[in-house]
């Protein structure tokens, strides 16, 4: 199955599996030369040529990562997965899987990854808490089945979330609108230690929680969406945080 190249947007799209295969061969070629004859092998079209600056900066980005954050969204319509590396080349490149059907490649400047992770999960302005002292304890199979594999799973799980989350949002708003987010990062330190973070919100309906783990419970925190979009992207590591991967 071809690869659709569209030059103006910077993006490839294509089945899941034709994605996955081209970000693989990319990820693996170090030779620039050789990025229109496997560009061609994968049936990128139209064809590339051997000076296209934006794939050769996917290419370099691929190979050279300085950390992967991995977005996972999860609502009542279905999920999408979304990983993304920045290179050294101050490149940061997307591979998004919406359906097996349909799944992208694209890459933009690296400044402007908070940004682009606020659009990858639709994020929106939301009411403040209504109860902004209080947590909400939520059974951890609860949360994990919020972002199950099958619809059927997920809205089982919404029902009992949207229970204890009764008197903290408005229950009919949420049921039309409910959304889990994970954002997960991964970087080698510059002592050489492998190193993660994580973070995970629920919005509901235009109220945002952030989910808190202390003494091996879980409790959902109401927070301004400003916080939950500061704990979304506050898992990116700073500049004196990273290893160059080149060392």
């Amino acid at each position: 199955m071809s690869i659709a190249y569209d030059h103006v947007a910077g993006t490839l799209r294509g089945d899941a599996r034709a994605i996955e295969d081209l970000r693989s061969r990319l990820q693996g070629l170090r030779d620039p030369s050789q990025l229109a004859a496997a560009m061609q092998e994968v049936g990128v079209t139209p064809p590339v040529t051997e000076d296209d600056q934006f794939l050769d900066a996917v290419r370099v980005a691929l190979g050279t990562p300085i950390f992967t954050v991995e977005l996972t969204v999860s609502g009542p319509g279905g999920e999408q997965r979304h990983v993304i590396d920045a290179g050294i080349n101050a490149a940061a490149v997307r591979w998004s899987i919406a359906r097996p059907d349909l799944a992208e490649l694209s890459a933009s400047p690296f400044p402007l990854l908070p940004g682009g992770m606020a659009r990858l999960v639709r994020f929106r302005p939301g009411d403040f808490p209504l109860h902004p002292d209080a947590s909400v304890a939520v059974p951890r199979d609860a949360v994990l089945a919020l972002a199950a594999k099958t619809k059927k799973e997920r809205i089982t799980a919404w029902e009992t979330v949207r229970d204890l989350l009764d008197g903290h949002i408005d229950v009919e708003q949420a049921d039309a609108s409910w959304q889990l987010v994970r954002s997960h990062c991964r970087w080698v330190a510059v002592d050489g230690e492998e190193t993660e973070d994580m973070s995970v919100h629920l919005r509901a309906g235009d109220h945002y929680f952030v989910l808190v783990e202390a003494e091996g419970s879980l409790s959902l925190i109401p927070v301004p969406s400003v916080t939950a979009f500061e704990t979304m992207v506050r898992v990116l590591p700073g500049s004196d945080e990273v290893r160059d991967p080149r060392s």
